[in-house]
């Protein structure tokens, strides 16, 4: 008979500093429609970010609006 094998394949890492040129794009349209703690959990779910740079993030474009 045959042997079967099996092939696992996982997607790529995302790029250094992906998360972070995505942050500040994400927070600013969750920022819009929610309050600031929940928009940073999703940002950091969603970019894979760090979270306390999320929320200063969050915190400095809350003030320039």
């Amino acid at each position: 008979t045959k042997g079967e094998f099996v092939l696992l394949v996982e997607g790529a890492a995302p790029a250094p500093g992906a998360a972070d040129e995505n942050l500040p794009r994400v927070l600013e349209i969750l920022l819009r429609d929610l309050p600031l703690k929940q928009a940073v959990k999703l940002a950091v779910e969603i970019t894979g970010g760090r979270k306390n740079a999320a929320y200063e993030l969050a915190l400095t474009l809350k003030q320039q609006s």
